[in-house]
This record gives structure tokens, C-alpha cells and sequence, in this order.
């Protein structure tokens, strides 16, 4: 037997190349869903040849060569002729679609750390890798290998080796890459630990999707296969993203597999059971799990699918591994229960940790709450894992502690001259830097808890922050110590440095903003040397040094506060220049810090000589918190044109945006208001216009110019005909909504009644609030207001009507009453808007109806068909135009439609599909409108696509169950409603940055404004993703999508979720001293899951500047289609986008050169 541990280890993983197996080898995806077979003795000889060629560039044992290569044989060949040589491999990942330049800078990290002898590539890749080794400072010669291989002499023999066979380099928490040097015991170990796992026998296939330059796919599913000369079937990852099932075809003669627990999820809801009804996967005998945490629900939801297909879960085997020790620590055993435990809370490291709750995994088992966490595996012979406390000594069982491993897989050590992490080898035992503990000698490990913040669901590793800051500030990174903090209230980052402080202060807050969110605490620490607490190892001592300094112990520390947001009676406030008598609204922030944020402003876009710039938005009107954005207004003079979409930078610790405006613009819409209030056409107006108005005529003048009377446009529109104006326009889309409720309650649509009705009292107020002065009024600020005109009792008023009822029939009865005096004594009568005696259906024109063969369809202007199943083509028949609504629901139910369902439910779900209206006798159509959004279109269903659509007799089939069904999406609406979901996203992110805002400042009302906000996009993402355009009002997101979209286009536990945060209710949570942390990690879960199942894998847009490149990057790809197929784009912003080219629109001063001259022809 040879001896893997010594000098037998090289043979044992090089060795197959002076014999290899003829018969077997590695089956590569092709594009057209087939396999090229690739011997091992074609391999092989591939390997000694480009191994020649190694060796005339003067490649010796022991020099490092790296390989950047995508996955093909040329790559398999060149990893094993680097060893041939007696070099040490590394392998560096081949540029994706990720940003070029990032791709660069982190390959030359790499490669300025490994400075190898060769760097090898294919042609294709040759003038990218070349920057890059230019990059890393390097002067080494780059050789091409192309899909043939090379033609240079095989080497005729291996040459020796040396102690290192591999240089894995891995970015840990600190996104540094770290060259980790794995000995060739270390692979020879640990591909028979895994061989061991998988009881491997002989003729039995691998298959992996995994990328070669990753540890699992490298070692797990390539390295260990290779050494066992047995066949793989190795696809690109790629290639399983765009077709998963291909991986479960391969495991028809695969019988094991490394996955991620990620990608079961994501084959979970990519594919359909009726896509691989034909498969059998009854001899599939290990799935080994690892790379990440487990989720207990992709694991169901992948084996319900694949169970039919003769799946057995006790292939599940769940690993533990890292690059450090080689890849394998640990694993669950094949065809042994998997142990699953929900630790109960609190968990504190070095404590024995409350084991909750106990179960083994079954498929189809509820495992009730989260923070499920499943057993790893134990010690084995040759990995031994124990859990140690901070000072390194071990725990008994059952307490929390850091994860260490000893054995012969773990690795030498790092490269020298790697950046430290909190994963370091000591004296042969690896401290992973993962918190865990060990249950029954079982291995259950947590995460890195205790020194990461859990932002959106993903955790922000403080050794990252700390890296980050360092390198953007120029502060040695031992100087600096970043400590999460997660107090109620106050969660963020400290940042403990032992340095002076400076200007460095504010840069290092706008960089761990770009990390966290701008609504997130950050709060500095400077002193001496000596302020950060270390172990006896030299790892900071993060929650005793939070401990100290909140018990005030750390005497000698300065404390920088957060910039923040100052009290509105600060004295030191940007005077107001506004001519009105309302002097309620103080701008929020300081005169001096609002000067400051524009200088910074200032030294990043490029604005007009002699223009006049305002302060403007929700701070400049006295609300806002340290989440909200810091507004400018540049007027420039003359009559150009200017985009509307903003410049958003990121600087001095704030989110900034910069408008532009024309004299001539800004001018027209001031007069445009004034001629309809003149007119009395106030009804007429557009929201945005309203809004640009309504934002100028409340900002703060900062900055004068001679070519600019701002005075003179204020005196256009005075403040009280203005205030005149927004009373009259609201109260009028407060009516129609109004009306539009009586519709809908006479039809039997109540709970989406509520919706609306909600909603017009949110319309109703803001008009009410004009009306006394408050003519800057946004929908999330509404109760800030209401406390500022000190009408206690109205605003209590308010906010019980807002307050949705209990489903209970007396709490609803009564909360109609409240709702009905309160819009009473608003100035809104109820005979304006509650006799449903005044509704009229009305023809909607293009609508037509035509009956092919037994089929009744209707046709929606030119495009839209609409197949009606019989009972609903039966009340179709009863729709009478210029009757009212009741006579005909009445009529209907006594022909006999109630035998189905009672007409009024087919009569509402006509209205909403936009084929029927109602008109107000004697007032016209009913249009209502939502308060942040253009009057309600129609809304299309999802299409129907599961077979043939038309034939000889009209629709193949009715449906099978709703009303209608749509056929495939033509080109423009699939256009509309990918733009749709974009700015779906887009909102989101910002309901999201203004909900935790508002927790942070307190501020429940703001946050019970948010909230429904963020639900309602979420909902629109669902709706967009299957087809939805138009989109249906935002109302009753959960009701919506249940009558829209039928199982299984959505999960009926999303809709409970969506259901429950419907009722999250912030205020009283605030006011009863919760911080709503936990109702946040719920919204944000949800939002993560439906991006999931929708595939809409989106930037945190408002986070980072990086961040809304990304988000513009995304939206322009949308706008450049929805432009050429002419479609209306959501909102005038997407225009400039285009305009722009994708970028910002205004010229950024670190920005590349655009072809476009600076706004306004003028320079800063």
C-alpha cells in the first residue's frame, strides 16, 4: 500500500500519466447537449506535450506556473502538465461577464503574489492576461495553448517535485486574495478521504458543473475522479445555469456529485417535473452537499422533484471543507439520518449553546421557524475537528466556539507575504475562523458569528470592512479594528483606530456605507496606541472592546458621532428663503454640513458657470433621516434641454444627488400649473409636473447667479395659489378613487375595496394638508406632517382609518364609519362618492367580441385575446352598456348565472382586465389612481403557454380554471414588463433604504409608509416575471397575485409571508419599544426568496456607487429594447437613461470621457 502521507503522494496524483486508462476519461458538455469523449490517454498525451512546451520556457521543479483557461480538455491537460514538470499549479479563474477591470485587478492580485515562471492561457484570452501580468508588476512570458494543444515534444519522463503541488488562493472574509500552498500529502489525503466518502467502486461515473478554479469543483469533483482514472462527466458552469436538468441527465450515468446547496434550490424552480419525467435516477449513489450553509428547504424541494426519478435522499451526504484543508474537513455519511438542530437564542461564544430543537431530515417533514442548522459530520483519522474559545483551548461539547482542524489534509501554511485573515494555520492546526460547536462529537458550525453584520441577508465580514477602509484611506490595517454592532436601534459598524484623526473620518464612512446601506450606524473611534484589544494570538478582541467602550471604560478614546441628522430647532439651520408666512418646515440639516455635502458634490460632476443651485427634498422640507439622500437643484441658465434622471454620487458619509433643471424648463412648468389654475384645469395636471414644482417652490437657494432669478420663478405661483392647486388635484383623484371603492364594494370586491379606500385617504389627506400650507407633500412623510400643522386630533383620526381592519365583520362595519366621517370632515361628502345607484357600465372602445366555433373571445384593441370559459362567457352575455351595474348584476343572478358564480364576480374581473368600464352618471369614466402613480391601466394575465393556443374552432381549450388567458407575449409586451420589473427593483431597493431608515430615527409612521411599499413592488416583480402588463394597482398585493397567478407559478408560503407583513404595523412596535429588526428580516427574506424564484438577482442599487452602476447597467439594457420597439418606458428618467448612453447623466469627474459636453456647455 502506498504511503500517501510521504514520498508516494506525488505518484499517487500524477502517476496515471505514464499509464493511463484507454477506456475511460472525461466526457466535456458540448453546445448542442451532447458529450466529447476525451480519453486519459489522449489526456495524457495532451499533458506531456504542452508539458514540452513548458520546458523550452525553461519551466523547472518547483517554479510556479498559473493556468487561466476555461473549462475544455486543453485545461485538464495543462493543470496535469504543470505537475509533469515538477512545478506548482495555480489555477486562476478565466474572465466571466464580470467587469473587465475588476477581473484584471483581481487576477494581477494573484498573480503579483504567485509570481510564477509561466503564466498559461488560450489565444483568445492572451491580450486581457497579458494587462494583467502588466498589472501585478511582473515580467514573465505568457504562453498561448489553443484547443488543439501543442505540438512541442512530450516530455519524456515526470520530473521531481517539490513539497508544494498546489497554490489554491481563496479570498476568505477579507476579499484579499490569500495563496493557500497545498502539499501533495495533503491532495493524496484528501482525495482518499472523499473517495472513502462516496464508498467508491469501480465503473462508477462522476459528473460536476462546478468551475475548475474552485477547491470543490478542483479537488472534490475533477482532482479525486482523475486519480481514480474513472469517467467524468464535466459540464461548464455556465452550461447548468442555463440548463440545470442537463446535470440530472448526466446523473443517469453519474453515480456521484458535488452541489453547492444553492444550486438544488435554484434546479428546484428552474425545472419542471414533466422535464425529466423520462430520467432515471435510481442509481445515483452520493450527492455530496458543501461550499455553503445548507438550506433545509432546497434540499425538499430538489428531492420532491427528483423522487419520481427513483431518487433516493440517502445519497445526501453534507460536507464541511474549506481551501485551507485542501477541501474536505468533514462530512455526514451515506445512507445515515442526516441530524438537524434549531439552537435557541441567544447564543453567546464560549456558552453552552440551548439545543432547541432536535429532528433528523426527512423530505417531507415541517420544520417549523428558522435557524435550522444540520449536522456536518465527526473527527475522523485523518481530519480531526475540535472547538476551541477565544484564547484557543478546547470547549467540552455543546459550547459555541471557533472551528479548528488538524490532520493530514490540512495545508502548509500560506504564501508568504499573503494578507492575514481570521482563518490562519498555527503549528499545523487550522483555525478556521468559523463559530460552531459539537453535538454528540457531531460538527455543527454557524458562521462566522460575532464578527459579521447581517445586511439584506447576506453578512458583512468585519474583516472586510477593515481591509476596505484601510486600503481607501491609507491606514494600516493593524491599526484599525471594525466591530459589528447589532443593538436595537443602533445597528452598524464601530471603527476602533489607533490613529489621529482627519479627513480620513468622513472618506471611511461613505466607504463602509457602500458595504452597509446609508442608513446604517457608523461610528469612529480613534486614540492611541493600545485602543484595540487583541488575544494573546493578535486577533482583536471585537466584543469586549464594544463591551468597554458602551460601559464607558474606554477613558482615553475620542468618539467621532455619525454626521447625522440635527433636531429641526437647531439654530444653526440653512435660513429659509422662501416667500410664504408658513415657517413650520426647518430644513434638517445644518447650514454648515449641507455646504459641505455640496462641495463634495461639486468635486465630482460638472455643473454650468454662473448657475443657481437649491437645496431641495424631503431635508430640505424639514423631514428625512440619515438614510435620506441630500437633494441639489442646478438651474442653469438659457433654454437647453436637461435630463431629469439625477447623478447619484456617494460622499462625505451620504448618498447625494444632483438635478438639473434649464431656466426655461423650470419656468414652463411654473406656468404650465399657473395657466390650469387659471383655467380651472387643475385635474389635468401631471404628478410629475406637480412633484418638480412642489420640490422648487420648498428648497433653500444655496448658491445666487445673476443669469437665475430665482425669485422671479417663485413669483410665478405663489406659495398659497400653489398650496391651492395640490388641494384641488388631490381631492379630485381622491373622488374618483372614492367612486371607484363604491364599485368595488357593490361587486363584492371588499378586500380590495379596503385597498383602494386607504389609499383615497392618503389622497385626501395630502389635499387637507395643502390646504393648510404643507404643499410639499410625499406619501411617506404624510404623518411627520400631520404632527407638524398640530392637529392632535386629526391626525389620530387619520391613523385609525389608514389602519387596515380585522377581518372580523363588526371591526370592518365600523372601520367603513370611521373611514366615511373621516373623509366627511376632511371636505369630501359621502354623496359624492357613495351611492352605487350613480354607476353605469360603459363600452370601452377597441373592445370587440367574436364567438369561433363554441368559444367566446374578446379582443382588446388589436393584440390582446382573451379566451372566456363558459360560465364566465355566460355573464359576459349579461353585460349591458349605459345600465347601471347593480340592474345588470341583479338581471344576471336571476338568468341563472349563479348556478357558477355570481355575476358581479365576472363583472369585476372584466373591469379589471380593462374590457368593461364604469362611468359616474353624469360625471363620466371612473379613472382612479393610486397617490404615487398614473392613472390604473388595465392589467394583462399571464399567457398561456402550456400547448397550442389557436386552431379551426377558435381556442384549442378554455381554461382551466380563472377567467381568461392570454396568448404568448408579443415583443412589446415582453419589452414593458421587463421594464416593469426592473423598476420594480429599483423601488424596492428604495422602499427598503427608506423602511430601515425610519426604523433607525424611530419613525414608525414613516416606516408603516415604506413598508406596504416594498410588499408592493415584490409584487410586481412576481406579476412582471410571468407577463404581467399592464400591472394591476398595488391595493392588495397578496389578494392579487392569489387571483392572478394559480399554483404553482407561486408558492402559497410566499403569499402567507406577503399576508403577514401585511400587518406588520411599525409605529406600535416602536412605540412599545421594539425596534422592528425582526419584522425587517422578514421583508428582507421575502424579498430575497421572490428575486429567487423570479431569477431577478439585483444590485443594492442605493448602497455604493459600484452598486447603482450596476442598477443603470441593468435598466439601460432594458430601455435600449423597450426604446426600439417604441414602448412607453415607466417614467421619464428611463428616457435620459438612454440618452446617456447607460451612464449618469451628467458628467462625473472621475468618470471615463464622455462624447457629451457638460450640462449647460459651462464648466465647475
Amino acid at each position: 500500500m502506498r504511503d500517501r502521507t510521504g514520498r508516494d503522494a506525488p505518484e499517487i496524483i500524477r502517476g496515471w500519466l505514464r499509464d493511463p486508462a484507454p477506456d475511460k476519461g472525461i466526457h466535456l458538455a458540448d453546445e448542442d447537449g451532447g458529450w466529447i469523449f476525451y480519453s486519459y490517454t489522449d489526456i495524457a498525451g495532451r499533458a506531456l506535450r504542452i508539458a514540452g512546451a513548458m520546458r523550452e520556457h525553461a519551466v523547472r521543479a518547483g517554479d510556479g506556473v498559473c493556468v487561466i483557461l476555461p473549462t475544455d480538455v486543453t485545461c485538464a491537460a495543462a493543470f496535469y502538465a504543470v505537475w509533469a514538470c515538477g512545478a506548482v499549479f495555480t489555477p486562476i479563474p478565466p474572465p466571466t461577464f464580470a467587469d473587465l477591470d475588476e477581473y484584471t485587478a483581481h487576477a494581477a492580485a494573484i498573480l503579483a503574489q504567485a509570481a510564477p515562471a509561466l503564466v498559461v492561457t488560450a489565444p483568445g484570452l492572451t491580450p486581457l492576461v497579458t494587462d494583467a501580468v502588466s498589472a501585478a508588476g511582473l515580467d514573465v512570458p505568457v504562453m498561448e495553448v489553443g484547443a488543439a494543444g501543442s505540438d512541442a515534444t512530450p516530455l519524456d519522463d515526470l520530473a521531481p517535485t517539490t513539497e508544494c503541488a498546489l497554490l489554491q488562493f481563496t479570498s476568505g472574509s477579507t476579499g484579499i486574495p490569500r495563496g493557500v500552498e497545498i502539499s501533495w500529502p495533503n491532495l493524496a489525503t484528501n482525495t482518499a478521504m472523499i473517495t472513502d466518502l462516496l464508498c467508491w467502486r469501480a465503473d462508477e461515473p462522476m459528473a460536476s458543473w462546478l468551475p475548475l478554479y474552485h477547491d470543490m469543483g478542483l479537488v472534490g469533483g475533477f482532482l479525486t475522479t482523475v486519480t481514480n482514472q474513472e469517467d467524468l462527466y464535466l459540464m461548464r458552469p455556465d452550461q447548468f445555469v442555463r440548463d440545470p436538468a442537463r446535470w440530472l441527465r448526466a446523473m443517469e450515468i453519474a453515480r456521484h456529485t458535488p452541489s453547492p446547496s444553492f444550486s438544488l434550490g435554484y434546479l428546484a424552480h428552474r425545472i419542471r417535473p414533466d422535464d425529466i419525467d423520462r430520467l432515471d435516477l435510481s442509481g445515483w449513489r452520493t450527492l455530496a452537499v458543501g461550499s455553503e450553509p445548507v438550506e433545509l428547504s432546497d434540499l425538499q424541494s430538489f428531492c420532491r422533484l427528483v423522487a419520481p426519478q427513483g431518487f433516493d435522499p440517502a445519497a445526501i451526504t453534507l460536507a464541511y471543507g474549506l481551501a485551507e484543508s485542501t477541501l474536505m474537513v468533514s462530512s455526514s455519511r451515506r445512507d445515515r439520518p442526516i441530524t438537524l438542530l434549531r439552537p435557541a437564542s441567544p447564543l453567546r461564544f464560549g456558552e453552552p449553546v440551548d439545543m432547541g430543537r432536535c429532528a433528523v431530515f426527512d423530505v417531507d417533514a415541517e420544520y417549523p421557524g428558522s435557524g435550522w442548522i444540520a449536522g456536518l459530520g465527526c473527527s475522523t483519522p485523518d481530519s480531526e475537528v475540535a472547538v476551541v474559545d477565544d484564547d484557543g483551548r478546547p470547549v467540552p461539547d455543546g459550547v459555541l466556539g471557533e472551528v479548528t482542524v488538524r490532520g493530514g489534509s490540512v495545508a502548509r501554511g500560506y504564501l508568504a507575504g499573503s494578507p492575514a485573515g481570521s482563518t490562519h494555520i498555527t503549528d499545523g492546526v487550522l483555525h478556521t475562523g468559523d463559530a460552531g460547536f459539537l453535538h454528540n462529537a457531531e460538527l455543527y458550525v454557524l458562521g462566522r458569528m460575532g464578527s459579521s453584520l447581517k445586511v439584506r441577508g447576506r453578512s458583512v465580514f468585519m474583516e472586510d470592512v477593515e481591509s476596505t477602509v484601510s486600503v481607501e484611506c491609507g491606514i494600516t490595517k493593524g491599526k484599525l479594528a471594525a466591530v459589528a454592532i447589532t443593538d436595537a436601534g443602533s445597528q452598524g459598524v464601530a471603527l476602533f483606530a489607533e490613529t489621529a484623526p482627519g479627513e480620513w473620518i468622513s472618506h471611511a464612512r461613505t466607504v463602509i456605507r457602500g458595504q452597509l446601506g446609508p442608513a446604517q450606524t457608523v461610528t469612529v473611534i480613534t486614540g492611541g496606541r493600545g485602543l484595540i484589544r487583541r488575544t494573546s494570538s493578535g486577533k482583536p478582541r471585537r466584543r469586549h472592546m464594544w463591551q468597554m467602550f458602551t460601559a464607558g471604560e474606554m477613558t482615553d478614546a475620542v468618539v467621532h458621532e455619525v454626521d447625522g441628522t440635527a433636531s429641526a430647532a437647531s439654530a444653526s439651520t440653512v435660513a429659509s428663503a422662501r416667500e410664504t408666512a408658513d415657517d413650520r418646515a426647518v430644513p434638517t440639516l445644518p447650514a454648515q454640513r449641507v455646504a459641505q455635502l455640496l462641495d463634495t458634490a461639486l468635486d465630482s460632476v460638472v455643473v454650468p458657470d454662473n448657475c443657481a443651485i437649491v437645496f431641495e427634498g424631503s431635508l430640505a422640507e424639514g423631514f428625512g433621516n440619515e438614510g435620506s439622500d441630500v437633494d441639489f437643484l442646478v438651474v442653469a441658465g438659457g433654454d437647453e434641454e436637461l435630463p431629469t434622471l439625477p447623478t447619484v454620487l456617494f460622499g462625505d458619509g451620504r448618498r447625494l444627488e444632483v438635478r438639473t433643471r434649464s431656466l426655461a424648463q423650470l419656468r414652463h412648468h411654473l406656468e404650465t400649473v399657473a395657466d390650469h389654475l387659471a383655467t380651472g384645469t387643475v385635474s389635468e395636471l401631471d404628478e410629475d409636473l406637480l412633484n418638480r414644482c412642489q420640490r422648487f417652490l420648498r428648497s433653500t437657494t444655496i448658491r445666487t447667479s445673476a443669469l437665475v432669478d430665482l425669485d422671479e420663478l417663485r413669483g410665478i405661483i405663489d406659495h398659497r395659489r400653489f398650496g391651492e392647486v395640490m388641494a384641488r388635484w388631490w381631492r379630485h383623484r381622491a373622488v374618483a378613487v372614492l367612486r371607484h371603492v363604491t364599485t368595488l364594494r357593490t361587486l363584492g370586491a371588499d378586500d380590495e375595496a379596503i385597498g383602494w379606500m386607504r389609499d383615497a385617504l392618503v389622497q385626501a389627506a395630502k389635499a387637507w394638508c395643502a390646504e393648510r400650507g404643507e404643499t410639499y407633500v410625499e406619501t411617506k412623510w404624510l404623518p411627520r406632517q400631520l404632527d407638524r400643522i398640530d392637529d392632535e386630533r386629526m391626525t389620530e383620526r387619520w391613523t385609525a382609518a389608514t389602519t387596515p381592519p380585522t377581518p372580523d365583520a363588526d371591526s370592518t362595519g365600523s372601520w367603513w364609519v370611521t373611514a366615511t366621517d373621516l373623509l366627511a370632515e376632511i371636505g369630501i361628502d359621502a354623496n359624492e362618492w357613495t351611492d352605487a345607484r350613480q354607476l353605469r357600465l360603459a363600452r370601452v372602445p377597441g373592445v370587440t367580441t367574436w364567438t369561433i366555433g363554441s368559444r367566446v373571445h374578446v379582443v382588446r384593441g388589436v393584440r390582446d385575446v382573451f379566451v372566456l370559459s363558459d360560465p364566465a362567457a355566460q355573464a359576459w352575455r349579461q353585460m349591458v352598456f349605459r345600465r347601471p351595474v347593480l340592474e345588470i348584476c341583479d338581471r344576471g343572478d336571476r338568468a341563472g348565472q349563479a348556478e357558477h358564480r355570481p355575476v358581479a364576480e365576472y363583472l369585476v374581473e372584466f373591469l379589471r382586465l380593462g374590457v368593461v368600464g364604469v362611468d359616474w352618471a353624469g360625471a363620466g369614466p371612473i379613472r382612479p389612481a393610486i397617490a404615487m402613480c398614473e392613472v390604473s391601466e388595465p392589467y394583462t394575465p399571464p399567457p398561456a403557454t402550456s400547448g397550442p393556443i389557436v386552431g379551426l374552432g377558435g381556442a384549442v381549450a378554455p381554461p382551466r380554471e380563472g377567467v381568461a388567458v392570454l396568448s404568448p407575449l408579443p415583443a412589446e409586451r415582453f419589452a414593458s414588463a421587463g421594464l416593469q420589473l426592473t423598476w420594480a427593483n429599483i423601488v424596492a431597493e428604495n422602499a427598503r433604504e427608506d423602511l430601515v431608515g425610519a426604523l433607525k430615527s424611530g419613525q414608525g409612521g414613516v416606516a408603516d409608509v415604506a413598508a406596504p411599499r416594498l410588499i408592493a413592488m415584490i409584487a410586481r416583480m412576481v406579476l412582471s416575471a410571468w407577463g404581467v402588463h399592464p400591472l394591476p394597482p398595488d391595493v392588495t398585493p397578496a389578494a392579487t397575485l392569489r387571483r392572478i397567478l394559480p399554483s404553482p407559478m407561486i408558492e402559497p408560503s410566499t403569499l402567507t409571508v406577503i399576508e403577514r407583513a401585511a400587518h406588520f404595523r411599525f409605529d406600535d412596535i416602536l412605540s412599545s419599544g421594539g425596534d422592528g429588526l425582526a419584522e425587517l428580516e422578514v421583508l428582507d427574506g421575502l424579498l430575497g426568496a421572490v428575486r429567487a424564484l423570479v431569477g431577478s438577482d439585483f444590485p443594492a442599487s442605493f448602497d455604493s456607487r459600484d452598486q447603482w452602476r450596476r442598477t443603470l447597467e441593468i435598466a439601460y439594457d432594458w430601455v435600449r429594447l423597450g426604446t426600439h420597439l417604441e414602448v412607453r418606458l415607466p417614467l421619464a428618467e428611463a428616457a435620459d437613461l438612454m440618452n446617456s448612453g447607460g451612464g449618469q447623466p451628467h458628467p462625473v469627474a472621475d468618470a471615463p470621457p464622455a462624447p457629451s459636453t457638460p450640462i449647460g456647455g459651462g464648466a465647475r
